[in-house]
């Protein structure tokens, strides 16, 4: 369920997206220094952007500094470094190991299960630094393998579970802020479990997986009903994230809440439609 919060690169201005690349790339250095670069798979948008929210909202003291990396090693590229980049890269580890468990139970894919072992160490480290969030990650892992297991249908089981997990995540520190940041990760964390459902239908169809979207995959409307439930959460997520005193770097968290998110949506009915038009 990652990789859907991105940013529409076309209407960031240059100085914009410098600035976004220096998170991304620092919550890579921060994953590389703390959990071991082999771990820096775990890398993902959603935990930029909640590196930059929580920088924006906290106002850490901030380092940038310059360095090459394997992927980019002519140049060197801006990095960021503070307390709540770390705080991502912990979780990083910690998402991503469960994560990869998850799909080797699920589809006995071996190649999650050798990735799992790879994070074990460090996920088990980010644990014991973050108690709170290794057991929200945990119960959540266990519940869902549940609410599959039944097959529930209900469209907010397993929608409001996600969301309560990015709730759990998105609290950095038990503050006057904590209502407002449960609040945004719940309604993000509902909208990348549907859309991520919505995406994936045909293939969870092929291959018999859980999909609480199935029974409605076959309507007319299917895209137009997924449409306004997302909508809908998203403009609840919008509530909460405009509610809290965000100054710096806001300009790039609205591209990607307004309309960065929507790009895998997007595509996956630009590729039905294309398909139905063959």
């Amino acid at each position: 369920m990652l990789g859907v919060m991105t940013v529409r690169k076309e209407e960031l201005k240059f100085r914009e997206f410098d600035r976004y690349r220096g998170y991304y790339c620092g919550l890579c250095r921060s994953i590389g220094n703390r959990c071991g670069k082999v771990c820096r798979m775990a890398l993902s948008f959603e935990m930029t952007f909640l590196s930059m929210l929580l920088t924006s909202l906290y106002e850490p003291k901030t380092e940038e500094e310059k360095h090459r990396c394997i992927l980019h090693p002519i140049g060197k590229r801006p990095m960021l470094q503070n307390e709540a980049i770390d705080y991502c890269a912990d979780l990083s580890a910690l998402v991503s190991y469960y994560d990869l468990l998850d799909g080797w139970e699920d589809e006995h894919r071996v190649d999650r299960l050798a990735e799992s072992a790879l994070l074990k160490k460090a996920a088990l480290r980010a644990g014991r630094v973050l108690p709170r969030q290794r057991k929200a990650v945990e119960h959540y892992v266990k519940t869902l393998h549940e609410i599959e297991r039944v097959n529930d249908q209900n469209l907010d089981t397993a929608a409001n579970l996600t969301g309560e997990l990015l709730g759990e995540l998105y609290v950095m520190r038990m503050d006057v802020y904590e209502k407002d940041l449960r609040e945004l990760g719940f309604y993000l964390g509902k909208f990348i479990y549907l859309c991520d459902c919505y995406e994936d239908i045909e293939r969870d169809i092929k291959k018999k997986n859980y999909n609480p979207l199935l029974s409605r995959s076959t309507r007319p409307e299917f895209a137009q009903e997924c449409e306004r439930m997302l909508n809908d959460m998203m403009a609840r997520a919008a509530m909460a994230f405009e509610r809290l005193p965000l100054l710096e770097d806001a300009p790039i968290m609205r591209n990607i809440l307004y309309s960065g998110i929507w790009l895998r949506f997007e595509n996956a009915g630009k590729r039905r439609k294309a398909k139905s038009e063959q």
